[in-house]
C-alpha cells in the first residue's frame, strides 16, 4: 500500500494495526534520530501526543501513520516491508536517500 510519501507492506500494516489496538495509541511516529552505526536510525513508536505542525499524516488502509516533520526528507519514497527469516521477523527499510546502511538495516547514512 502506497502514500505519497511511503509505502507500507500488508504485513506492516497488520502489525501495526495490531500495535495500536494493544497499546491504546492513536497512531504510529516514524521517524529518524541520530545513532547508530551509520549515523542515523529509524524510529518507530505508537503515540498519542498532539503531533506537530510540521508532522505529516498519512493514512493507509486506516492505519494512521505520522511522519516527523524534521524526518521527513530521510523517508520519502521509503519501502517498509515486514522480512521473515531464520533470525525472525521484523520492518526492513528499504530507503532510496540512504548512501549506506548497516547490516542490520536499522541505521543508515544521508
Amino acid at each position: 500500500m502506497r502514500s505519497n510519501l511511503i509505502s507500507v507492506c500488508k504485513k506492516t500494516l497488520d502489525h501495526f494495526r495490531n500495535t495500536l489496538k494493544e497499546s491504546r495509541q492513536a497512531y504510529i511516529l516514524l521517524g529518524v534520530k541520530g545513532g547508530g552505526c551509520n549515523g542515523l536510525k529509524y524510529e518507530i513508536t505508537p503515540e498519542s501526543v498532539e503531533r506537530l505542525p510540521c508532522d505529516e499524516l498519512v493514512v493507509i488502509e486506516d492505519v494512521p501513520i505520522v511522519i516527523c516533520g524534521s524526518s521527513i526528507m530521510y523517508l520519502i519514497g521509503t519501502e517498509l516491508k515486514w522480512k521473515t527469516d531464520i533470525m525472525g521477523s521484523g520492518i526492513e527499510f528499504k530507503n532510496p536517500n540512504a548512501k549506506s546502511s548497516c547490516g542490520c538495516g536499522d541505521t543508515f547514512s544521508a
